[in-house]
């Protein structure tokens, strides 16, 4: 009966990940407008073929700033084919430390990163989703064998799987007293 009471006293709240904007601590920082995203999931493709594994989840910084995981890790193997997400322009393929990247832009200031990525594009090309743009390289923060893709919108990194349609549900956690 304690417990039930104790659990009774406890108010719920409601965890939101608006456009991935939830953090560890439960505050979420300020970022681009609700509703802002300018395209659809089903306008998108994922940037490898199936299955789809996710290594790492996109963890969104408690500001521009602090630490985070600024996107998502998908397995991958050293040369599997890289696709283009969206329909957009290349608006970077280079090094980037000790990693290839590859950057898209599309309209409503989206741009979308993959890396470590060997470009079979170049800046300025038109790409189409679901094109193949390059293949899986070695190097930067993954572990060998994976993929990491990012989006921004607007200046703030969003979780990828609000493009991908693949976004967790919201869920309830109990305050703590």
């Amino acid at each position: 009966m304690q417990n039930l009471r104790a659990l009774a006293a406890c108010a719920f709240i409601i965890v939101i990940v608006v456009l991935g904007a939830g953090s560890a601590s439960g505050a979420a920082p300020a970022g681009p407008p609700p509703g802002a995203a300018p395209t659809r999931a089903d306008d998108w493709r994922w940037p490898l073929s199936e299955p789809h594994v996710m290594i790492r989840a996109f963890v969104a910084p408690e500001s521009r700033y602090a630490s985070g995981h600024r996107g998502i890790d998908l397995a991958a193997l050293a040369n599997d084919e890289v696709f283009a997400p969206h329909d957009g322009v290349v608006s970077f393929a280079g090094h980037v430390v000790d990693r290839p990247v590859l950057s898209i832009m599309q309209p409503g200031d989206v741009i979308t990163t993959v890396e470590p990525v060997d470009a079979l594009v170049t800046m300025g090309d038109r790409v189409r989703a679901g094109q193949v743009i390059g293949t899986v390289a070695s190097g930067g923060h993954c572990p060998p064998g994976c993929l990491h893709l990012g989006v921004r919108l607007h200046g703030w990194y969003v979780s990828p799987l609000l493009f991908l349609g693949n976004l967790p549900r919201a869920v309830l956690l109990p305050a703590v007293p």
